[in-house]
């Protein structure tokens, strides 16, 4: 499965500005805390479908949780 570099960094701005906690964004897209931590970290990168997810959740386009030399 393809796996895709993200902005670590922008995530985790965009989850605490929307006031949500590893645990609240994990469940509102289906995954655990440990792995949206782990990808928050850069240890781990999400899916191309948990990408969407997590743009969706927080209202911005999977291209602005891309790396940028993703883009």
């Amino acid at each position: 499965m393809t796996r895709l570099p993200i902005d670590r960094v922008r995530l985790t701005h965009l989850r605490v500005v929307s006031r949500r906690t590893l645990t609240q964004l994990a469940a509102e897209v289906g995954c655990t805390k440990g792995a949206l931590s782990g990808i928050e970290r850069g240890h781990r990168a999400p899916s191309p479908a948990l990408l969407g997810k997590l743009a969706d959740a927080l209202h911005v386009t999977p291209d602005d949780l891309l790396l940028r030399e993703c883009r």
